[in-house]
């Protein structure tokens, strides 16, 4: 099974949780390309099973170079050429608390959906949740109230354990029992 993960990363954070959800992934038994949204093509989204979206967070939403990356691939959406595989996203936000993360996570969400992906959500049993979860997926801020620059250890656990579960729910998907 291929997983794409695709980051917007300008400071190496998101890169940092995009790297923890790739080894959950891949001990979920993934093959993972792990590419930023400069590099990555449309041709590598319709290799995928599974499609990865992690970006930062800038006034509240994704990174530019996420959204070039969807203007770019725009042709896939007029052909439906990404309907029925599975997405899912995480995001690094800053300032502390959530500084924009889940209006980040939801226009990742809003993307995926656009072109017909089935939305894994992070359910509050996953490790690391209780720390850096949402249902919308992981979330790592750069000013954590303990003082710690992120991503922290939660963060990064997070990103692995949800990576294994979006794995595990794509094997499921493909196998046919959803």
């Amino acid at each position: 099974m291929k997983m794409l993960i695709v980051t917007a990363s300008q400071t190496g954070r998101t890169l940092r949780m995009a790297e923890s959800f790739a080894a959950g992934a891949r001990e979920g038994r993934a093959d993972v390309d792990l590419v930023s949204a400069e590099e990555a093509t449309a041709e590598q989204a319709i290799a995928a099973d599974a499609i990865v979206l992690g970006s930062g967070v800038h006034m509240g939403g994704m990174e530019s170079s996420m959204r070039v990356f969807f203007e770019r691939i725009a042709p896939l959406w007029m052909q439906g050429g990404l309907v029925g595989r599975i997405g899912a996203a995480f995001a690094t936000g800053g300032a502390g608390g959530r500084g924009g993360a889940e209006l980040t996570l939801i226009s990742l969400w809003a993307l995926l959906a656009e072109h017909g992906l089935v939305c894994v959500p992070m359910h509050n049993r996953l490790a690391g949740y209780s720390e850096a979860g949402c249902h919308w997926g992981p979330i790592a801020w750069t000013n954590p109230r303990a003082g710690e620059v992120g991503p922290t250890d939660a963060h990064l656990e997070a990103a692995f354990s949800h990576g294994f579960h979006v794995a595990g729910c794509t094997q499921r998907w493909r196998a046919g029992a959803g």
